[in-house]
């Protein structure tokens, strides 16, 4: 119990002792472990929020009655767009009404035949905007548990009175089970995943917990060293290095705690991402912070201890001061990030999804791996040049980088990491980003397709308030083995698809504002290419007279009318008023959008590139810190201001190059291999290009930073440890 006690003094007072390096300490890693509880704690509300919007998701999935089920609800999925967002639009007509189960979660009772009940962020939308709100007349609002966040738009409508369905309606045993779901399917791909927190949360706060454990580690090394000699305990030495560590630490994690509790109810989005969430949905609950602080404490408290264990070397046990000799480096360091290529090059022998997941897992495994290997890189590096310089200068900074080169790179692993995987990113999003350009829109007139209970559609009513618009029933024809025409072709042939058309001459022309037929009454080039645009369809047309196609149910009804700003939001609105459930399907129904991926890895890219930052901060100002004693050292020896700077120049230079030429020539390998996964994605060899310019800027300003930090001869303090 006494030895437990005196553990626990002694670390209090190396911890908190008056020592400038210490109080250096104690600062950096308590910011340290305050930056990690925050960014944990971060990602971890990410992941409740996300899970559950996925609960929320199949509580509201609708289960088909089969297997002698008795169907409570007949459902039809439809779907609405505002602007360039669809959203879906659900049709329920129930059994009967009392029964709970026929209702959607998020609903307390059911709105009156016809009526709607829209989700908080349609209602929201709705009233900043007249047009949509009149397409939901008198709606109701549903409640939190029927939407995944407070800005996803979603209507349920009550089937009216004579009220038709389409098609694809079917009958329902309820809610909340295997099935169809109503809206977008949010699972995310769990592998997938745990390997983007991996490469973007986990690899970034292990090098900032890392870099914070390693402050002012030759000032600890030397007490340490002073204890063995007196003949402490190695386990005694392991817990008082814990316990020291845990004493500066664990404030920092209780302050990262306290910034985030408060701070996560009140965030209606995801920060960076600007994702809508709902109330309270990025706070995890009391134990999940709990756990997040325990194994924060874990880590740190390991790498203290790892950081302890590695900076005493075999051969300098029982030496209280530093002696000649080099820390031994394993070249087992390199094995990460020799599998991480390794797996890359297995990823071209896969395709489909293994393809994906195996070169994504090349891809963070091999950012893991490229901060373990940089010592070993760097050591070699200034081995040779130090073998090779021709003056002192050459010589000195190059066996300062062979005797400790994990101090000279050890701020720059996240750089190195970022190298590696900032050009994937940016080739990935590329590809993404490129979308093709919408078609050319006609000058005169514009359509739209309904889908649906066609058959049950009143075109009077539908296109009432629509003037000069008409309703052109839509049926595909197969050409058969002759051609569309009837020309003779080889045996087996099938000419293009041909689409029949229920609109005359007369009508197509006073539309398109030109002459659409020839003397025969078929359409002429020009008029089958700008009909052909308006209908959004690559096939061959033919025109048939109006009365000979009847819409149907499995069918399409196309409305054209002359171009004006107001039609797409009138016939959406006529459509949705319509006793029969249907689609309308517009131009801005095809635009592809970007993927919501985009934001999430932007997100990403912003959490890491914001932690590498304070790994280099922290790292730069701990190396600054520790460089004054070698400073002071050349200096008695007699050597120049001028010269001890040349020196510290070309050792950083050097462990610079070091780490930036690794991190450069992985993220080329990562980025061929991903680029040979897609044909879509391109190299992206001007990010590589940018990198290596930023890197150039960035070495230049870290020279500054040395040429300031040595323009003083330091002071004739007291002697360290």
């Amino acid at each position: 119990m006494n030895a437990h006690r005196t553990t626990l003094r002694l670390a209090a007072r190396l911890a908190w002792g008056p020592h400038p390096r210490q109080r250096l300490r104690a600062l950096l890693l308590g910011a340290a472990a305050a930056a990690c509880a925050v960014t944990v704690l971060f990602a971890a509300g990410v992941l409740h929020a996300l899970s559950g919007e996925a609960d929320r998701l199949r509580q509201r999935s609708v289960v088909p009655a089969r297997g002698g089920a008795e169907p409570v609800v007949r459902v039809d999925l439809r779907a609405d767009t505002w602007g360039l967002e669809q959203y879906p639009v659900v049709w329920l007509d129930p059994v009967d009404e009392g029964d709970p189960a026929a209702m959607p979660p998020g609903m307390s009772a059911w709105p009156e035949k016809g009526g709607w009940a829209v989700s908080p962020g349609l209602a929201t939308l709705a009233r900043a905007h007249p047009a949509l709100a009149a397409r939901f007349p008198g709606a109701e609002v549903l409640g939190e548990a029927g939407v995944l966040h407070p800005g996803e738009l979603l209507a349920y409508r009550h089937m009216p009175e004579g009220g038709a369905m389409g098609a694809a309606a079917f009958d329902a045993a309820g809610f909340g089970g295997p099935g169809p779901s109503v809206g977008e399917r949010t699972e995310v791909d769990r592998p997938a995943l745990a390997l983007a927190l991996t490469g973007f949360v986990g690899l970034p706060v292990v090098l900032l917990a890392a870099a914070g454990t390693a402050v002012s580690a030759p000032l600890r090394a030397r007490r340490l060293a002073l204890l063995r000699a007196l003949g402490t305990p190695a386990r005694r030495l392991r817990a008082l290095v814990a316990a020291e560590a845990a004493l500066v630490f664990l404030p920092g994690l209780a302050l990262g705690v306290l910034l985030w509790t408060p701070v996560a109810p009140v965030l209606g989005e995801v920060p960076v991402v600007g994702r809508p969430v709902a109330d309270g949905a990025l706070a995890p609950p009391p134990w999940a912070t709990a756990a997040v602080a325990a194994c924060l404490a874990c880590l740190f408290a390991a790498l203290a201890v790892l950081t302890e264990r590695r900076g005493r070397g075999s051969r300098h046990r029982v030496a209280p001061r530093p002696r000649a000799g080099r820390p031994r480096l394993p070249v087992l360091r390199t094995a990460p990030a020799a599998a991480g290529l390794v797996l890359l090059a297995l990823a071209q022998l896969r395709d489909g999804q293994a393809a994906s997941t195996t070169t994504l897992a090349g891809v963070v495994l091999l950012a893991v791996g490229v901060p373990p290997a940089l010592p070993v890189v760097a050591r070699a590096v200034g081995g040779r040049m130090a073998d090779r310089a021709s003056g002192p200068r050459g010589v000195l900074a190059g066996r300062r980088l062979q005797y400790d080169p994990r101090s000279a790179v050890r701020p720059l692993y996240g750089v190195a990491a970022l190298l590696v995987l900032a050009p994937v990113v940016a080739a990935w999003m590329g590809a993404v980003r490129h979308l093709d350009a919408p078609p050319p829109r006609d000058p005169t007139a514009e359509a739209v397709v309904l889908r649906g209970a066609l058959d049950r559609v009143d075109t009077g009513v539908l296109l009432r308030g629509l003037p000069g618009a008409v309703a052109v029933p839509l049926a595909p024809r197969d050409p058969g083995p002759s051609g569309p025409s009837g020309s003779s072709g080889p045996p087996g042939s099938s000419g293009p698809p041909v689409l029949r058309v229920g609109l005359g001459c007369a009508d197509a022309g006073r539309l398109l504002g030109t002459a659409v037929c020839g003397p025969a009454g078929s359409l002429t080039p020009e008029g089958s290419r700008r009909l052909a645009v308006l209908l959004g369809t690559p096939a061959q047309l033919r025109l048939v007279p109006p009365g000979t196609l009847r819409p149907t149910p499995g069918g399409e009804l196309a409305v054209i009318a002359p171009r004006d700003p107001r039609f797409e939001n009138a016939i959406r609105a006529a459509a949705l008023a319509h006793p029969a459930a249907l689609n309308v399907v517009s131009a801005a129904d095809l635009v592809l959008q970007e993927s919501e991926l985009v934001s999430w890895i932007l997100g990403g890219v912003a959490v890491l590139g914001s932690l590498t930052f304070l790994v280099l901060a922290l790292g730069t100002i701990d190396r600054t810190a520790a460089g004054r004693d070698g400073d002071r050292l050349l200096g008695a020896l007699g050597l120049s201001r001028g010269r001890v700077r040349a020196i510290g120049t070309e050792e950083f230079l050097l462990g610079y190059a070091a780490v930036v030429g690794t991190g450069l020539a992985c993220g080329a390998v990562a980025s061929a291999a991903w680029s040979a996964m897609d044909p879509a994605i391109g190299y992206p060899a001007g990010v590589l290009a940018g990198a290596a310019v930023l890197a150039a800027l960035l070495a230049g300003a870290g020279v500054l930073g040395i040429r300031l930090a040595s323009g003083r001869r330091p002071a004739e303090g007291r002697a360290p440890g």
